[in-house]
């Protein structure tokens, strides 16, 4: 390989070297000093590289490429770039500020399985042969925190912005208009994979509603069949012939059973979580996420306790406990306000302005009511009142039975 200087770069620092015939232009960003021991044959001391000006390239330093946004190079192995080592997850990053109450384990889980390969080193995962993770599947009942997840998670990766879609907003009356729409999303994915390979940044692609576009194949009332369709194109775009493995697509819905079982596999929605309803921890952390600033201002009583108001809340989802909080600081102001001929607040009063237990408590009994049952209550059809519903069920379809021979009796006779 042989390497000169170019006379129009600033410092020396851009070089062309020539190998296998081909010209590369090339460019120092910075020089680490080597560990000294090194060189002498013995172990590193582990003592933190300081950045040089000036250095000797010996036989056994270390070159490390990274490859320019307009090169059309593919680096591969170990001379891959430390840009493409740098962490997934945004810097600035607080996972104890996530505002996300009751999900720590499944938070956890989804960034065990979605993500620990991407934060790894590229070059050991490839060693490994380690596919990345596609597509990541939330469901459960409405009102659990399926969308504020996957917001969270777009935040938390140092990726694009994220794309967040509602499922009917993809289907058009014109033919072909709901594919293109498909293409469109996955379009500044396949440009940047095409332009800067393994260096492409990650693209994060977020359907709400995915029933409403990807129900079983050959269900579909329509005559048109486009749902088959928009499904057909989703299943080519994230595992396909022409693969991408710079993106993400996250899915939500209520209804996972209406959803393309081709969309289920391993490749595509591979990650399924289920964002239940919370436990009480759970509910004890996002009562706290949604009065802090009322206990930082000294607006929420020292009557109130939360974990009273966990224990009494059972079968609530996280936004009927952002609900039940909401009406309890309407209850409050409500005391304040005067309602003669016209609505005025009491200024003086509305100073002490605090909202007290009896306010969670009203809001509780006449306000907000739970919607769905958790899986605590799904056994509540058992054993025994099977055998009661049968004891009581046996009598009357004895009676009904004499009553009928009776009649044909009767009918027989006459």
């Amino acid at each position: 390989m042989e390497t000169v200087s170019l006379p129009n770069c600033v410092s020396s620092t851009c070089l062309v070297f020539s190998f296998c015939d081909k010209l590369f232009g090339l460019m120092v960003k910075d020089i680490e000093a080597m560990d000294s021991s090194i060189l002498k044959g013995e172990p590193a001391t582990g003592k933190k590289q300081q950045k040089i000006d000036v250095g000797l390239m010996v036989g056994n330093s270390q070159v490390i490429f990274e490859k320019a946004e307009t090169s059309s190079l593919t680096l591969v192995g170990k001379a891959k770039t430390k840009e493409a080592r740098q962490t997934i997850i945004n810097p600035d990053w607080n996972f104890e500020k996530m505002g996300i109450g009751g999900l720590d384990k499944e938070f956890s889980d989804i960034f065990r399985r979605a993500f620990a390969s991407r934060v790894f080193p590229p070059d050991i995962v490839e060693q490994m042969g380690c596919k990345h993770v596609k597509g990541i599947l939330l469901f459960g009942p409405p009102g659990c925190g399926k969308t504020l997840m996957a917001r969270q998670i777009g935040k938390m990766l140092n990726a694009r912005e994220p794309k967040v879609v509602n499922g009917p907003e993809i289907l058009n009356k014109y033919v072909g208009e709901s594919e293109a729409n498909i293409r469109k999303l996955f379009a500044d994915a396949e440009e940047e994979q095409k332009r800067l390979g393994a260096n492409s940044g990650l693209h994060i692609i977020i359907f709400d509603e995915l029933d409403a576009i990807c129900k079983q194949r050959g269900t579909g009332a329509s005559s048109t069949g486009v749902h088959d369709t928009v499904v057909n194109q989703l299943l080519s775009k994230i595992d396909g012939v022409e693969q991408l493995n710079n993106i993400l697509v996250i899915g939500m819905t209520n209804r996972p059973d209406l959803i393309d079982d081709a969309l289920m596999r391993p490749g595509r929605f591979e990650v399924k979580m289920e964002i239940g309803l919370p436990d009480e921890k759970g509910r004890v952390q996002i009562l706290n996420i949604h009065t802090i600033k009322m206990r930082n201002f000294n607006l929420l009583a020292a009557d109130v306790d939360i974990k009273e108001l966990a224990a009494e809340t059972k079968n609530y989802s996280g936004a009927e406990l952002e609900g039940l909080v909401r009406a309890a600081q309407s209850t409050a102001m409500n005391r304040h306000i005067k309602a003669t001929s016209t609505v005025e607040v009491d200024m003086e009063r509305a100073e002490k302005l605090q909202v007290t237990r009896d306010d969670f408590m009203g809001s509780l009994n006449n306000d907000i009511k739970p919607v769905c049952s958790s899986s605590e209550m799904k056994p509540a059809f058992s054993g025994t009142a099977r055998v009661i519903s049968s004891t009581w069920f046996l009598p009357f379809f004895l009676l009904h039975m004499y009553l009928v021979g009776i009649y044909y009796m009767y009918k027989f006779i006459i």
